[in-house]
């Protein structure tokens, strides 16, 4: 079959938006993107982007589903319990969308050579403030696009980062490091899974604009609470006694 009348026959419903196109879908099919971590966000963030046409993408995380997870990643079943994360998302996506292929990494983010799984964008879908700062450092350093998010209680934040060769603005400008970088915040928090899935649909959103080329609110921090059932933004700005910053 022509690629063309694959494309239209299965992204029908993207293509005839007034801001999508062919050309977009095909785009879409050449980007590579990552996750990191594959939980409450990493699971529905990497299914939307296989479902809406990212054509490789690669999944990060050391993690077993376990039975306290099913509350809020809900792309895994009980039948699950014991199996890697990533396994499990791998053969999800590949039976969603053939087209689709999936790396799978089986460890801490920064036990990997950064090399081996940079991509067009990363998406920080993590729990700990130890893989965002330092998914963080290795996005800025390599000129790599970084999505990050993070959901406690009620509350959930997403900020994208273009990380430019002549700017400057990172999430250590937003969130200097201090305190206990291992803290985790589900754990200690607690989070209620809906809250999640609005997050996680939100950080694909982004990313996948961005990915097109149809998003300008980049280095800018969406606050999302589902008690107040809103979404609040504010720029972010550059930090200059950020270490991170060589500019």
């Amino acid at each position: 079959m022509d690629i063309n009348n694959s494309l239209v026959s299965r992204f029908y419903s993207q293509i005839i938006l007034e801001d999508f196109s062919i050309q977009d879908q095909e785009n879409l099919l050449k980007k590579e993107i990552t996750i990191i971590g594959c939980g409450g966000l990493g699971s529905p963030v990497s299914i939307y982007l296989a479902a809406s046409g990212v054509g490789r993408i690669n999944l990060v995380d050391p993690d077993v589903v376990e039975i306290r997870n099913l509350h809020r990643q809900v792309f895994f079943q009980e039948e699950d319990i014991g199996e890697f994360k990533v396994d499990v998302l791998k053969d999800h996506i590949e039976r969603l969308n053939s087209h689709c292929k999936v790396n799978t990494f089986k460890s801490k983010s920064w036990e990997i050579n950064f090399n081996e799984y940079s991509s067009e964008m990363i998406f920080d879908c993590s729990d700990n403030f130890r893989t965002k700062y330092s998914l963080n450092e290795a996005c800025v350093n390599n000129n790599v696009p970084f999505c990050n998010a993070s959901v406690s209680d009620s509350d959930g934040q997403i900020a994208l980062f273009a990380n430019k060769v002549d700017s400057h603005c990172c999430y250590n400008c937003l969130f200097p490091e201090n305190g206990d970088i291992d803290a985790n915040d589900c754990a200690e928090a607690g989070v209620l899974g809906p809250t999640v899935s609005l997050v996680a649909s939100l950080q694909a959103l982004i990313g996948l604009k961005y990915l097109l080329n149809k998003f300008n609110d980049t280095e800018t921090i969406f606050r999302v609470s589902s008690k107040k059932i809103s979404i609040e933004k504010n720029k972010i700005l550059s930090n200059s006694s950020c270490r991170l910053n060589k500019l």
